[in-house]
């Protein structure tokens, strides 16, 4: 499927690798566009985030190409919109590129 991720040379599922295993861990994913300048600086600053609390979550990237009926499922409208999955479910949402303060205590109050 043109727009896959391809995570560490494996195909990516969305159900295994967010869904299922947000049942161990919270996942956050970004749903972002190509191009999307506003998107690169939040993916940064996430994996930023993500080395910052080693362990409390996993952090996933995925283009909003990879699947046109997970975006209305999830009702992406913007890029880029922030995801935070817990037992399968979506938990808490941003909208846009946000400083790492703000993602911090985002991180703090949900996860």
């Amino acid at each position: 499927m043109p727009g896959q991720p391809n995570i560490m040379g494996t195909l990516f599922s969305f159900d295994k690798q967010v869904l299922e295993r947000s049942d161990t861990i919270p996942v956050i994913v970004e749903f972002s566009a190509p191009g999307c300048g506003p998107c690169k600086w939040m993916e940064a600053t996430l994996t930023e985030l993500t080395k910052r609390n080693s362990g409390k979550f996993e952090f996933v990237s995925i283009p909003i190409s990879f699947d046109s009926e997970m975006i209305k499922k999830y009702q992406i409208s913007s890029n880029p919109t922030t995801i935070l999955f817990k037992n399968r479910r979506p938990m808490a949402r941003l909208s846009g590129a946000l400083p790492l303060m703000v993602l911090q205590q985002w991180v703090d109050d949900h996860v």
